[in-house]
This record gives structure tokens, C-alpha cells and sequence, in this order.
């Protein structure tokens, strides 16, 4: 049995706009975060694909500057916000770690548990 999140749509002010979050994922505490872009909500694990760091240098800043792409802070590899694929870096054409996402009214639920979370793609 899982768990999930329930986040509120009218947290997100513009397109390019994240939302972090506290999971617990195989019994350790970790950190996602929901993605707003171009009208489309996605949910990520708050990993590199290069090492285990988290992606925001500053708290909730995911994005370059041009705000296209999420950006490791760390390494400077940039990742879709559409796909998580990594697009230039040190771990170009792998993903970041999905979760699961259902829109339901005004909220974004995000459900975590071992089927939840898809490794690439």
C-alpha cells in the first residue's frame, strides 16, 4: 500500500513553476517536486541521474534561466520538464525518476509506492 500527495493547483503562479514535497520511498525519507509546464503537471524524484544530489541549488529553483529546462545545480545537466530526459550533460539520455500523477479538480495527487515510481522513461 502507498501513500500520496495532495497538492493544490492554485500553488503554481506561472508556467515553469515547481512545488517541492517530503516522500517516503523503500523506507527512507527523499524529496520530489511537481512541475508546471505548459500546462502539463509532472512529478519527479529530487535526483540527479549523475549522482545523488538534489537538482535545486536554492530551495524550489529547478529551472535555468530561459526557464525550458530544469537544471542540475550540481552538474549543469539540463532535463525536460515534459519528458525528465536528459538532454545535455553528464548523464544525457537518461531520466529523471517519475511519479505518478492524477488531476483531480483543483488538485494534483501524487502517489508514491514501488509501482509508483518508473525508473526511465
Amino acid at each position: 500500500m502507498g501513500n500520496s500527495v495532495i497538492i493544490r493547483k492554485n500553488q503554481f503562479k506561472q508556467s515553469a513553476d515547481t512545488v517541492t514535497f517530503d516522500i517516503l520511498l523503500q523506507g527512507e525519507k527523499k524529496q520530489g517536486f511537481l512541475v508546471w509546464f505548459e500546462g502539463v503537471f509532472k512529478a519527479y524524484l529530487n535526483q540527479c541521474r549523475h549522482m545523488e544530489v538534489c537538482l535545486d541549488w536554492h530551495p524550489n529553483d529547478f529551472f535555468e534561466e530561459d526557464k525550458k529546462f530544469i537544471i542540475c545545480s550540481t552538474h549543469g545537466a539540463l532535463y525536460s520538464p515534459k519528458s525528465g530526459l536528459c538532454v545535455a550533460g553528464p548523464c544525457k539520455g537518461q531520466n529523471l525518476i517519475k511519479l505518478n500523477v492524477s488531476e483531480r479538480n483543483e488538485d494534483i495527487v501524487i502517489f508514491i509506492d514501488e509501482e509508483g515510481c518508473i525508473e526511465d522513461g
